[in-house]
């Protein structure tokens, strides 16, 4: 009996000692995986919902995971909306840089992207995705350090990026103000994120980067390798 509650005592202490997981929505509030689950449940009617872990931290006795909640809107036909599905049936083809260097306005009119490969960034300084993975964006850049190319385009004014650069850290080469190449080009969904192989040559296209950062550095190095 003695030994029935010690174990029952361990199990007690093992119980409350164990770390409890919550999530961190974009709106900051704390969710635990009942309310986040509801969460997902609610907003599932606009589409399927998926959820990726940015970053996490302990705080106590618990772990908080900073998530980033998506929704795949589903279209009349009940099959879901893939917004990079169009871009995507671009790979193979040559990405059309000059048509982004032609605005005079653009703060960029030299740029060679042949040679090395290439991380396109479509983003806005108003848009929270694109803002939230700028520190993964500046990370590959310092991994690569030279050996590609990593250029952000943007249909925001160079004086409204200029100001932003001056409070946040963004280290790609960027090309403001061309929103008419942008639209031309059918680009609606943000972040949106295209790698091109050393001749300019479109390879992969994602959305933000979160979930592919490893994988895709290893695709770029692949490439790099490759000679």
């Amino acid at each position: 009996m003695k030994q029935f509650l010690i174990l029952i005592g361990l199990l007690c202490t093992i119980s409350l000692s164990a770390q409890i997981t919550y999530y961190e929505v974009e709106n900051g509030d704390i969710l635990d995986v009942f309310a986040l689950e509801r969460l997902k449940k609610k907003l599932s009617e606009k589409g399927q919902v998926i959820h990726n872990t940015i970053s996490q931290r302990e705080a106590q006795d618990s772990l908080i995971k900073k998530v980033k909640i998506q929704i795949i809107e589903s279209n009349p036909s009940g099959s879901y909306f893939d917004p990079f599905a169009v871009h995507r049936k671009r790979i193979g083809e040559r990405f059309p840089i000059e048509e982004f260097l032609s605005s005079d306005s653009s703060g960029l009119q030299d740029i060679a992207i042949n040679g090395k490969p290439t991380l396109i960034n479509f983003w806005f300084t108003s848009c929270g995705p694109c803002v939230m993975e700028i520190p993964i964006l500046n990370e590959m850049v310092t991994e690569f350090d030279g050996e590609a190319n990593f250029v952000a385009i943007t249909f925001d004014r160079t004086s409204r990026v200029e100001q932003f650069l001056k409070l946040r850290k963004f280290d790609f080469d960027h090309i403001t103000d061309v929103r008419p190449a942008i639209d031309k080009m059918g680009v609606q969904a943000f972040p949106m994120n295209v790698l091109l192989d050393k001749n300019g040559v479109i390879v992969k296209v994602y959305g933000d980067v979160f979930a592919d950062r490893y994988n895709l550095s290893a695709l770029i190095r692949k490439m790099i390798n490759e000679g």
